[in-house]
């Protein structure tokens, strides 16, 4: 039967084994496809968990992997996430160091990144860091850790989690001693359950609550805090909840002497810890329920269920059960007035008890011997010294005189630290100052010029349409009344037709300077109309289709001064593809959403090097980024050879 039972193992460890190289097989051929730099770095942390049952190793390379090229690309979350997920190979294994170590790292790369996940890892994180503070005996690290988990949950209102880091953080007060922190954490975390509505949290919740009041042996509260526990109960749990569970009901009906429901739910445990044959919580519930028996005066019951546990105890070497065990059934034999076993087993108890307190001590001594070696070498000399009660005393008020010299030190180096910090942080927030003023001066600057520009870009085109356009037809209508009163020969009179067509070309050459100098429609219609209409302009030309869509701009006001700089940006960037591009076609695209304005323009042409465009210090360009800059727009260009040219600019309108 075992044979059989140990094949069935190796063979459902080798199925598993095997889906989980199927998985990591199917990653590698994700990896080596065109991948975007978070999708890559994610598959290369998946790709070390499934390699972790694997080969560990190889494993510890890909997380390294993993965290060199988030890295390398400034994706902090996914190097968090990886060093992260590799601690908890190094804790199972036992590197608690490396385990802490990847914990303090990936807690700094969440700090800082600004992934939309970030905070909730960060809080996971610390959940890590208080687990292993706990289990190293650092429990007012622990402490500290959990509060930072407890804080970053109650930004994000994970309130399920926040139950459970609220109940561990009791956990830890219990420890300390410290009944008031312990009910205070208790108290949140049966809060936070209600808030999260979830059956297992609000388990946890009521059970803690049990716990609490058993501490402080208000056994009435605690079987009501059990009983609210109840409802939440599911067989589906795992087996360390289902575990609490049971005990702590058994334990309240047992401090309340309803005998009958504790030996119930104590079974219940015992069958519990049977089922995933962990024998030290089979051996729990039987001691337990001998010793209901025993203060029934039942005994035989009370035997028979104390060697149970004591037959698994011995087994096993379970020390502190086979303590309880011995004394227990000495008791029991005591009341039955069987005197020599009962003494046979009280010796044992004794021995059992002397045994683990020899243990205790040489645990204790050995945790001294480590503490305080260099105290008990201080120790050690002030007693040799102590035969000379006055070097003593002169001894002591020079340690008085150093310790007062070294605080006064310290102090003042806190104090000196103090000023520097001060005086850095007046010195970042000044030049954080200036630099604001010498861009605000920048913007003034530019919008100084930019108005200037379109002043006096008005006041020509007002002076040409005026003036010279008014001009220009004076001559020609003199010109067409002297027509009809001159006789000219055939030869002259084509002369002179030309030369009214001339004048006409000139007329409206005049006129489309003036308008572009300050379209007319822009002032009178608003943006839409006057891009439409240049669009319109640039197709009559015949050079480029150029088609125009707008969205969201009808019956919109954009202010006139924002409206001339991005008709401004359109009418560069087009000239821009009319001299260059080389294109058969172009785009001009705005959208207006609330504050937000979206432009778009873009060609077909032959495309450029955009690192270069970028810092270009031409002319036409100059002016696009300097109307950018007063705008305070974002843009994204994006060209290569050959690919044609695309600008994507974002401004928010004040």
């Amino acid at each position: 039967m075992k044979k059989i039972l140990f094949l069935l193992v190796i063979f459902f460890l080798s199925q598993n084994l095997a889906a989980q190289k199927y998985l990591a097989d199917s990653i590698m051929l994700t990896l080596q496809q065109n991948l975007p730099d978070s999708s890559r770095a994610y598959n290369l942390i998946m790709l070390a968990m499934y390699t972790e049952p694997i080969d560990l190793a190889k494993a510890h390379e890909i997380y390294k992997q993993a965290v060199d090229f988030s890295v390398e690309k400034n994706l902090g979350y996914y190097a968090g996430l990886a060093l992260f997920y590799e601690s908890t190979p190094y804790e199972l294994n036992g590197k608690y160091q490396k385990q802490k170590e990847n914990l303090d790292r990936a807690a700094l790369f969440f700090r800082q990144s600004p992934h939309p996940k970030a905070k909730r890892e960060e809080a996971r994180v610390f959940g890590g860091l208080s687990n292993y503070y706990r289990h190293s005996d650092m429990l007012d690290s622990a402490v500290e850790a959990s509060l930072i988990s407890i804080k970053l949950l109650e930004g994000l209102k994970e309130y399920p989690r926040l139950s459970t880091h609220c109940v561990n953080l009791a956990m830890i007060f219990q420890q300390l001693s410290l009944p008031e922190k312990q009910k205070e954490y208790v108290d949140k975390g049966l809060d936070f359950a209600k808030k999260a509505n979830h059956p297992s949290n609000l388990l946890l919740g009521y059970l803690q609550q049990a716990n609490y009041f058993t501490e402080i042996r208000d056994f009435q509260k605690a079987k009501l805090y059990a009983d609210s526990a109840s409802p939440y109960y599911s067989d589906s749990y795992d087996f360390s909840r289902k575990q609490n569970y049971f005990l702590i009901k058994a334990g309240t009906f047992q401090n309340i002497s309803k005998f009958d429901s504790a030996i119930h739910y104590f079974e219940k445990a015992y069958e519990n810890g049977k089922a995933v044959s962990s024998r030290w919580n089979m051996t729990e519930p039987l001691m337990q329920i001998g010793y209901i028996y025993f203060k029934q005066k039942n005994y035989p019951e009370a035997e028979k269920y104390v060697k149970m546990g004591l037959e698994i105890a011995e087994t096993d070497s379970i020390l502190v059960f086979m303590k309880e065990g011995y004394g227990t059934l000495s008791d029991i034999y005591a009341a039955s007035a069987k005197f020599k076993d009962a003494y046979n087993f009280l010796t044992q108890h004794n021995t059992i008890k002397d045994s683990l307190q020899n243990e205790e001590r040489k645990r204790f001594a050995l945790d001294l011997e480590k503490k305080y070696e260099s105290e008990k070498q201080r120790n050690q000399i002030l007693k040799l010294e102590a035969q000379n009660a006055k070097q003593f005393a002169e001894n002591q008020k020079r340690q008085l005189t150093i310790w007062i010299l070294l605080i006064l030190a310290v102090s003042l180096g806190t104090i000196v630290l103090l000023v520097i910090r001060k005086n850095q942080h007046k010195q970042k927030l000044q030049l954080q100052k200036i630099k604001e003023l010498e861009t605000e001066k920048q913007l003034a600057a530019t919008e100084a010029v930019l108005k200037g520009e379109e002043k006096e870009r008005s006041r020509l085109a007002k002076d040409l349409h005026d003036g010279l356009g008014g001009l220009l037809s004076g001559i020609k209508f003199s010109f067409q009344t002297m027509k009809g009163n001159l006789i000219l020969t055939p030869e002259n009179a084509r002369l002179f037709e030309r030369s009214l067509d001339m004048l006409d070309t000139s007329i409206m050459e005049m006129r489309r300077v003036a308008h572009n100098l300050m379209p007319e429609n822009l002032i009178k219609f608003g943006l839409d109309v006057a891009l439409r209409d240049f669009c319109e302009d640039i197709n009559q030309s015949g050079v480029i289709e150029l088609r125009y869509l707008s969205f969201g701009l009808q019956g919109e006001e954009i202010d006139q001064t924002s409206s001339i700089s991005i008709y401004r940006i359109v009418q560069e960037l087009v000239h821009n593809i009319l001299k260059h591009a080389e294109a058969r076609n172009g785009l001009v695209q705005i959208t207006k959403t609330g504050k937000q304005v979206f432009l778009d323009v873009e060609d077909d042409g032959k495309g450029f090097e955009h690192s270069k465009m970028l810092l270009s210090s031409g002319i036409g360009w100059s002016n696009i980024k300097s109307r950018l800059e007063y705008l305070n727009a974002k843009f994204t260009l994006d060209s290569a050879p050959g690919k044609g040219s695309s600008i994507h600019i974002e401004i928010e309108l004040p």
